[in-house]
């Protein structure tokens, strides 16, 4: 099953949200991974450029872009970035039998 990460900010409107609500968001994670079949592997508030990362597991890119554009529309979340693990195997073993001649050679 594919793994992706998940990268975003919290409008201030979400920020706020967090800091003087008591909602706990790793379980609303758990709740919208599990509504679409995906797994939630971890949820963590991160200090730097983005206020959070999400690693997830899921059968699909489609998944994991529903759940965002639908945090992203509800006005808290800002900026999302959806990166996608990749097995550093698997490209070598594709890379191996590529034929390519270079321009000019």
């Amino acid at each position: 099953m594919p793994r992706y990460i998940t990268l975003g900010s919290y409008t201030n409107e979400g920020a706020g949200a967090l800091v003087d609500g008591d909602s706990d968001r790793r379980a609303v994670m758990e709740v919208m991974h599990k509504s679409v079949g995906a797994t939630l592997v971890d949820y963590c508030i991160t200090r730097g450029q983005y206020d959070f990362y999400v690693i997830s597991d899921a059968d699909s890119f489609e998944q994991i872009a529903a759940m965002t554009l639908k945090a992203k529309g509800s006005g808290t979340v800002d900026n999302p970035v959806i990166l996608e693990a990749v097995d550093i195997d698997e490209i070598r073993s594709v890379a191996k039998r590529i034929q390519f001649t270079p321009p000019g050679g």
